[in-house]
């Protein structure tokens, strides 16, 4: 059995197109208590609702000091990312997250993928 890679054209047609990148500068210090149990919320309950949303492909969250994290979700095109985060900004508002957040967020095509 010979498996050959595949080519530029092939992997363009499975590669993930639309990327959203968000710095949220938080109001706490987030080695506390209070900041674990937001993120543990995250892990659960804000990433099932991503999990639901049509496109949806995965979500990172990363915490860059005690102030501010940095979130990236890919979505297999732009109008369902930007659907899809806005039912995960409507779940962060019921959860009282965004009270204590500002967001800035970047959005894009991936021009380049592993």
């Amino acid at each position: 059995m010979n498996i050959q890679p595949a080519t530029a054209v092939e992997k363009k047609t499975t590669t993930h197109r639309y990327l959203r990148v968000s710095f949220a500068h938080w109001d706490i210090d987030l080695y506390t208590h209070d900041a674990e149990q937001f993120f543990r919320q995250i892990e659960t309950d804000g990433v099932a609702v991503f999990q639901v949303q049509p496109g949806f492909i995965r979500y990172r969250l990363m915490r860059a000091d005690s102030t501010t994290t940095i979130a990236v979700a890919e979505w297999e095109s732009e109008q369902l990312g930007k659907a899809g985060a806005e039912k995960y900004r409507e779940w962060m508002r019921s959860v009282g997250i965004m009270n204590h957040i500002k967001l800035e967020t970047y959005t894009g095509d991936i021009v380049a993928a592993s």
